[in-house]
């Protein structure tokens, strides 16, 4: 492992990941910084104190590896986002039906008026009948969205 503590910058870097800034109130206030490299490293001193050289971790670099191996989880495991307010799924809804706005004109899917015509637009009315129940009356949470259907264009003979 490699490791590197910056008391003044409360960073700990752990093989060249770094999270900061960290809890620092363990370690001396006249420590610069800490280098380590798998078995061995030195301290350097932010005083007159001459550089000391280890072949052991002392205790409060450990207790910063303690904090970077903390950050580096919170960092990988977030979270998970809240689920939607009500207000968030009514405007998912009010976009859903703004992008099939096309869908609901009724030349569309008149053979006659349109070459080619929709030839699914009840697939159509039906998906934005769904999404326009969830617009009109919008609950909070994770919901069950419709599926939108794909366009099926044919053309009259």
């Amino acid at each position: 492992m490699r490791l590197t503590i910056i008391r003044n910058d409360g960073a700990v870097y752990v093989d060249s990941v770094a999270y900061l800034p960290l809890d620092m109130s363990s370690v001396p206030v006249n420590v610069h910084a800490l280098q380590w490299f798998d078995t061995s490293g030195w301290i350097e001193f932010s005083d007159s104190t001459p550089n000391e050289d280890l072949t052991e971790l002392p205790s409060w670099a450990d207790a910063c590896v303690e904090l970077w191996q903390a950050e580096d989880y919170a960092q990988k495991h977030p979270p998970p986002p809240p689920p939607p307010t009500a207000e968030e799924n009514k405007n998912t809804a009010v976009s859903l039906l703004t992008e099939t706005d096309w869908a609901a004109l009724p030349d569309v899917a008149d053979p006659l008026k349109s070459n080619p015509y929709l030839a699914n637009a009840s697939a159509f009315n039906t998906y934005r009948n769904a999404v326009r129940l969830i617009a009109i009356n919008p609950t909070a949470g994770d919901l069950d969205w419709p599926t939108k259907p794909n366009a099926d264009w044919q053309t009259s003979e």
